[in-house]
C-alpha cells in the first residue's frame, strides 16, 4: 500500500518495501504558495532582496563586501552540513522500511522551529538518521499534514515516539 504525504520541499513515498523522498526547491515554492500568502511574500521579497543587494554592490563597487557576505553564508552553510554529518544524519532520498527501527516526531514551534521527523535507520553496520521536514506550522495545512505524515508512518508498521 502507497502512503504518501508532503514535505517541506515536495513529498515522502511510504511504498511497501521502502521509504522514498523527493526534494526540489520549485516543490518548496509551490508548498508556500498553497499555504497561505504571508509566507510566499516573504521568500519572494527575500530572494527580491538579495538581487536588490548583489545589483547595489556591484554597481556601487562593493564587491569586497559581496564576497564577503558570500564567505560568510558558505560558512554557515558548510558549518551546519558539517554538524549534521558529525551526528549521525544523511541526504539519504531512499530507505529500506526494514532498515528503520523508529522514527521520532517534533511537533516544532511556530515561528521558530518547523515540525520534523528523525528517521533512525541501519544502513552498513552503523546507526544513520535522516531528517523529514514537513510544511511549516504557519501554513494552512502545517499541523495537518503533520499529523497525517504520523498516520502513514504507523500504518507501514514503523514506530513513532
Amino acid at each position: 500500500m502507497l502512503s504518501t504525504f508532503r514535505t517541506k520541499r515536495g513529498r515522502c513515498h511510504l511504498d511497501g518495501d521502502r521509504l522514498r523522498l523527493e526534494s526540489s526547491l520549485r516543490r518548496q515554492w509551490r508548498r508556500y504558495r498553497e499555504g497561505e500568502r504571508l509566507p510566499a511574500l516573504l521568500m519572494a521579497g527575500t530572494v527580491f532582496g538579495v538581487v536588490v543587494i548583489v545589483v547595489e554592490a556591484l554597481v556601487t563597487g562593493g564587491v569586497r563586501r559581496l564576497l564577503l557576505m558570500a564567505g560568510v553564508v558558505v560558512a554557515l552553510v558548510a558549518v551546519g552540513r558539517l554538524s549534521n554529518y558529525v551526528r549521525g544524519f544523511t541526504a539519504t532520498e531512499e530507505i529500506p522500511l526494514d532498515a528503520i527501527s523508529h522514527v521520532t516526531a517534533k511537533q516544532g514551534t511556530e515561528g521558530l522551529t518547523r515540525p520534523r521527523f528523525v528517521v533512525t535507520y541501519e544502513a552498513g553496520g552503523e546507526t544513520k538518521r535522516r531528517y523529514v521536514m514537513m510544511p511549516s506550522l504557519w501554513l494552512s495545512y502545517g499541523e495537518a499534514e503533520f499529523r497525517r505524515a504520523k498516520a502513514a508512518f504507523r500504518d507501514a508498521g514503523i514506530a513513532v515516539e
